[in-house]
């Protein structure tokens, strides 16, 4: 297995403007693991993580097929497009490459929902 880069210095939430904070915590909680040895603890449980990437949803600045070709160059797969947003998994590593694309208008992590009922009203 190929060990991603990760950057040796912490980020600047300006350098991860275009990314919301889940994906900014998971990336420094990332990193933190990464120089430190030791298995990455997510910093929110509902993120969706597969290996060592994250479903993310991307919304294009300007053209999709744009944005998907970028994403795919940084090691996204499973990418696929609905109007602007292109959603698919990203390697952890590649967030801050992400953020600094010029075809990306904002990102996301995708989120597990559960949908239990309470007790509340039930007999």
């Amino acid at each position: 297995m190929v060990v991603p880069c990760v950057a040796a210095a912490p980020t600047s939430e300006g350098a991860l403007a275009k990314v919301g904070p889940e994906l900014r915590a998971l990336y420094e909680a990332y990193r933190a693991a990464h120089q430190s040895g030791r298995s990455l603890v997510l910093p929110d449980h509902t993120i969706r993580i597969v290996g060592d990437r994250v479903i993310i949803d991307a919304v294009a600045s300007e053209s999709v097929a744009e944005l998907k070709l970028s994403l795919v160059a940084l090691g996204m797969q499973e990418a696929v497009t609905a109007g602007r947003i292109c959603s698919g998994q990203l390697p952890i590593a590649q967030i801050p490459a992400m953020a600094a694309l010029s075809s990306l208008r904002f990102a996301w992590a995708a989120r597990s929902m559960t949908h239990g009922r309470t007790s509340k009203g039930v007999r």
